[in-house]
């Protein structure tokens, strides 16, 4: 991928980001990350979606061990 293939929109997300990166400072930035994503893992609705989304990817797995190479 190219990265004039990028579209217009996308420049504008990476620019207002860097823009408040600058701005606020790199800890505020993902201090504010942080805390947005807590307030949405603590919605009751997120929970029980990922609660799904766990217990269906046990049945789907099953009794699959993964190991490492050592």
């Amino acid at each position: 991928m190219r990265i004039y293939d990028m579209g217009l929109l996308t420049w504008i997300v990476v620019g207002v980001v860097v823009l408040a990166i600058i701005g606020l400072g790199w800890q505020t930035f993902f201090s504010g990350i942080v805390q947005g994503a807590k307030k949405i893992g603590d919605n009751p609705v997120i929970e029980n979606v990922t609660n799904a989304a766990k217990d269906r990817l046990d049945d789907l797995t099953g009794d699959i061990v993964i190991t490492r190479p050592a």
